[in-house]
């Protein structure tokens, strides 16, 4: 049995002892924890299947090798036979990318940088010159590369692993932005077909324009390692950086995109609704609000109160039935709800079909547990519990209901001014070096945000 499917037949074990039992007997905290860590496992599985089966190369035209002297005979030089056939480079149970020795080089070179002789542990080791020759090798011109930037092509492998771990943004639709702020035409309003007489002028038509101003909102993480790393931990290591800064770089989309809210205040902002937001919560965003904030605050009329009754199919029927025509396709319809409202709602519906269920040939998004009537369920760990009117209380105690969202996800741009920075530097405080990643990105919502019905969502369900 492979690890995926192991994942899933402990999913499956969980959620039939969740079906069989009492709810007032089961100790729901218990088996949302581990429920979540199994999502988590899931996710990983889902990852690393991914990206073990991508190219070496998934930017447009390749990257040349330049081969040298050097480079054939180093060590490195099964990495690159690989690489040039257009494969990753499989060794020791490890799967390699170019990325990955970019980032062990990078690792290593932000470890001499920083580098003091008073901080103990044995003197840092720049990378080897088979290390450096073989990152130079892989860039399109031979040459340098830096010690800070990630070079375009391998930012580019990076960059895409971040939407392989994404279960949200990966489903939208994508905006590079080339200014910021930047005004996106989100569509043209209604279009009048007419029939045609031949030599007859047909009547001019001029649609309303509506646009969306998108501000990019920086998102940062930090990752650290140890004072003393030599070259072959640092290449060892690489892929699981790789992989932890995939998983949690989609994690941050998926948050902002959900939660982003740009209320500053007091009180009003979604996700602390009673108290002032700390300035650095990911969640405050340069001005746009995300898919929570659409339906719970800008088109109330797309909420569904289940009035602290558990999740039923007329809750869910009836957030579709509000979005009207954008419901029409369940293909292009996704739900997002946190693991309780999953394991004590979802679950108990007839209509819902686990994920365990679908046969080995059904297209599965990232973090999808289940689907209803078609429409793919997303279980999400940043999609909060929440008081009766669907926002985050200040006071945890209070947060003891669930929600969902559903949405077309045609209808929702997530844009990106910046792609990938990586910079590495020294953290004196903690002794370590650390690996500092950021992005910029914005999310937008097609049309008038206070009339808008692609976007429903159900409050106050019990759990």
């Amino acid at each position: 049995m492979s690890q995926f499917d192991a994942v899933l037949a402990q999913m499956a074990e969980l959620t039939n002892a969740v079906k069989g039992a009492p709810k007032n007997e089961l100790q729901w905290e218990q088996i949302e924890k581990n429920f979540g860590g199994q999502i988590d496992a899931l996710v990983q599985q889902q990852v690393k299947s991914a990206l073990d089966k991508q190219p070496a190369f998934r930017t447009s035209g390749g990257v040349p090798i330049a081969h040298d002297g050097t480079t054939k005979a180093g060590r490195y030089a099964r990495f690159l036979k690989s690489f040039e056939q257009g494969q990753q480079h499989k060794s020791a149970g490890m799967v390699y990318s170019p990325a990955d020795l970019l980032i062990a080089k990078m690792l290593l070179e932000g470890q001499v940088k920083n580098y003091s002789p008073t901080m103990g542990g044995g003197a840092a080791r720049p990378a080897s010159d088979e290390l450096e020759n073989a990152v130079k090798a892989l860039t399109s011109t031979g040459s340098g590369t830096g010690d800070e930037l990630v070079p375009t092509n391998m930012a580019a492998m990076l960059w895409d692993d971040f939407f392989l771990a994404s279960r949200i943004v990966n489903v939208m639709q994508r905006i590079n932005m080339p200014t910021n702020p930047f005004d996106v035409p989100l569509g043209l309003g209604s279009v009048t077909w007419r029939k045609g007489t031949e030599n007859t002028a047909t009547t001019a038509s001029d649609p309303a324009t509506a646009k969306s101003t998108l501000t990019a909102t920086e998102l940062i993480t930090e990752q650290n390692w140890s004072y003393t790393l030599d070259e072959d931990a640092a290449v060892a290591m690489a892929p699981s950086v790789r992989a932890r800064l995939a998983q949690s770089g989609g994690e941050v989309m998926d948050a902002f995109a959900l939660n982003a809210d740009a209320t500053n205040a007091a009180t009003g902002n979604i996700n602390l609704d009673d108290a002032d937001p700390d300035d650095a919560s990911y969640y405050l965003s340069a001005g746009q609000d995300g898919i929570r904030h659409q339906w719970i605050v800008d088109n109330t009329a797309q909420a569904v109160a289940a009035g602290g009754d558990a999740l039923g199919d007329g809750d869910i029927t009836g957030a579709m039935g509000k979005m009207g025509k954008y419901a029409a396709d369940p293909s292009q319809l996704v739900i997002v709800t946190d693991v309780g409202t999953y394991l004590s709602g979802f679950l108990g519906l007839t209509n819902v079909v686990t994920v365990d269920k679908f046969g080995p040939s059904a297209v599965v998004l990232t973090g999808q547990l289940a689907a209803y009537r078609g429409v793919p369920i997303i279980v999400s760990a940043s999609a909060p519990k929440t008081e009766a009117d669907g926002k985050v209380s200040t006071t945890a105690g209070n947060n003891t209901l669930g929600q969902f969202s559903i949405f077309n996800r045609n209808m929702w741009y997530a844009g990106f001014r910046r792609d990938l920075l990586i910079e590495t530097d020294r953290d004196i405080q903690k002794r370590m070096y650390v690996m500092v990643t950021s992005l910029r990105m914005a999310v937008a919502a097609h049309g008038t945000r206070s009339t808008n019905t692609h976007t429903a969502g159900a409050v106050n369900i019990l759990i």
